[in-house]
């Protein structure tokens, strides 16, 4: 074989490797574009269900804050603390928050999606019960105090105890290990009796808060007053009857307090 043939028959090699290389490219962007041709399709003809948005709440403000969730469960995060949720539970297999600091939840009972916090390396489940976390970063603890039904703990690997009210778990991080205490109750929540900061609240919604603060009844008489939203602060201290001029000065109501049945009704200002 002369210089010549060896040449050409490079040429011809390399001509060879380039129209295949051209046949490869064109091959995989004709492959992509099918997928996502494809995807486009399935998607068109199946629609996904919107997964809900993450929300971040720090309570960087001076008062604690009430955060109601989308499936009704109310949530006190004190001041410094942190919540990630889901704007929505719709869609998702269990309730699931994320918790940096210290908290009270009292959660709506679904024993089809059952309600899991994330504090660290500890879990807390529950149906539907009302329980305090004190989960600080810089803590050496996680503490988990229950008020009403039952909660399960957990650090991933192992179950630290089903605890009941005037319960306690206290779990150590540097040890990876729990103690579980009979308290009351009571004296671990007096910090949510502390200002409290109430975002896009219902007048319905704002009465719970008050029977559990004042251990009142509270009645209200108009449905359109009770579906009424506003925002106020709950200032520590504050008696009931300011608290509920405030409330009925922002709704367009009125109200009646009966101090020796520990009763309120409160009404439209048209009907009194």
């Amino acid at each position: 074989t002369n210089i010549g043939d060896y040449i050409n028959l490079r040429e011809e090699q390399e001509s060879i490797k380039s129209g295949r290389k051209m046949w490869l490219s064109r091959f995989s962007v004709a492959a992509v574009l099918l997928i996502l041709l494809s995807m486009g399709l399935y998607y068109f003809k199946y629609p996904d269900k919107k997964t809900p948005s993450l929300i971040s709440r720090a309570d960087d403000t001076k008062p604690h804050r009430l955060i109601r969730l989308a499936d009704g469960s109310t949530i006190i995060i004190s001041a410094g603390s942190k919540l990630n949720y889901p704007s929505s539970f719709d869609g998702l297999s269990k309730r699931e928050v994320y918790l940096e600091g210290e908290a009270y939840f009292d959660i709506k009972h679904n024993p089809k999606k059952p309600f899991k916090i994330h504090t660290g390396k500890i879990n807390t489940t529950v149906l539907g019960t009302a329980f305090n976390i004190k989960a600080w970063p810089l803590d050496a603890d996680i503490t988990v105090t229950v008020t009403r039904g039952r909660v399960k703990v957990d650090d991933h690997e192992k179950v630290l105890g089903i605890i009941s009210p005037n319960q306690q778990i206290i779990y150590n991080k540097a040890e990876s290990g729990a103690m579980r205490k009979v308290v009351d109750a009571s004296l671990y929540l007096t910090w949510k009796d502390h200002d409290l900061l109430i975002d896009d609240i219902t007048v319905l919604e704002a009465s719970e808060l008050l029977q559990d603060r004042f251990k009142v009844k509270v009645s209200i008489t108009d449905d359109q007053i009770r579906t009424k939203r506003f925002t106020t602060t709950f200032l520590k201290g504050e008696n009931l009857e300011k608290v509920l001029k405030s409330i009925c000065e922002f709704n367009g109501a009125v109200y009646h307090y009966d101090k020796e049945k520990a009763s309120v009704i409160i009404s439209s200002n048209k009907t009194l």
